[in-house]
């Protein structure tokens, strides 16, 4: 890594730590209003903490499995160019590429306002595996935006090559809670979502979701906000998103969590997963040198002042 890109980290109060995860280096980023993780292992924004709060983000103990294609579940991870399982391939891992491969930072500084800003990049010609898998070339790049307000992604694919690009994708963003049970989603009501967890059959969102508790959901053109109500942490998540047009809430709930070896039997208690997503019905296509951006925007609240 090069001198000006570290001194511009330092003046940011951040640094490069080592880090255990798939013997990748951690982005720190430490302000008086807020400090922040990214985790190049697969361009992870891995934690935000406001001062004097909890993370906004969740992070399991579990360190997972331990091939390049083993999952964890914390933060944001990026699902892309595929989310979910692979179409024709059973043995390629679930949800991308993306998140299984080592990102590049390549820009440290501050936006006009003074938020901090941390770019990081992944281009398929830099891991011939990539290439293997995926043959069409493509760049991604994620602009971290910080402030003691929150946090914003502005993640950006780039078709290299000369074919449609077919992508399904997420950002798919495990938020802290306290307790599922109690935790709240609004902002969805009278949206139609896909429920996967019975057989894909057609529902219509009555009201808030709450409990947070075993599901998997695809919100077809869902709404651009949302909130997660969390009285036991006494805040409000506001959530924006664009250039998405589906909303994925999952929580595996406490039988799946039990069978899962890559997460604790009681994690399932302490998030729920709101995905900035294009998913089923909502996948596209980036036509040849198109760029798509995917972004998410998430601010913090008190609860009883929201």
């Amino acid at each position: 890594m090069n001198g000006r890109l570290m001194r511009e980290l330092e003046e940011l109060g951040g640094e490069i730590r080592p880090a255990s995860l798939k013997k990748c280096d951690e982005i720190i980023i430490d302000q008086p209003g807020f400090s922040a993780t990214i985790a190049l292992w697969g361009g992870h924004l891995e934690s935000f903490i406001p001062a004097g709060q909890e993370d906004l983000l969740f992070q399991s103990s579990n360190p997972g499995g331990e091939g390049r294609f083993g999952r964890r579940h914390f933060g944001v991870p990026v699902c892309w160019p595929w989310f979910g399982a692979h179409e024709t391939k059973n043995d390629y891992p679930a949800h991308g590429l993306a998140r299984y491969f080592r990102w590049e930072f390549i820009e440290a500084g501050r936006f006009k306002n003074g938020d901090v800003k941390i770019v990081i990049r992944l281009a398929s010609e830099d891991h011939p595996l990539i290439e293997e898998m995926w043959p069409l070339a493509f760049e991604l790049r994620q602009v971290f935006r910080f402030s003691s307000k929150g946090f914003r992604i502005n993640f950006s694919a780039a078709n290299l090559s000369d074919k449609p690009m077919p992508v399904s994708e997420a950002l798919h963003t495990y938020f802290h809670v306290s307790d599922n049970q109690t935790a709240a989603v609004q902002g969805l009501d009278q949206i139609s979502y896909v429920d996967k967890f019975d057989n894909g059959s057609r529902q219509l969102q009555q009201g808030i979701v709450s409990p947070c508790d075993h599901m998997d959901r695809v919100y077809l053109s869902a709404p651009e906000t949302c909130e997660i109500l969390d009285a036991g942490l006494q805040r409000k998540l506001i959530i924006h998103t664009e250039g998405s047009n589906s909303t994925v809430l999952w929580n595996p709930g406490a039988d799946i969590a039990k069978q899962r070896a890559d997460m604790e039997d009681e994690d399932y208690r302490r998030f729920v997963c709101v995905e900035a997503a294009n998913a089923l019905s909502d996948a596209y296509e980036i036509p040849p040198g198109g760029i798509h951006q995917l972004k998410l925007k998430v601010k913090h609240k008190p609860l009883v002042n929201a």
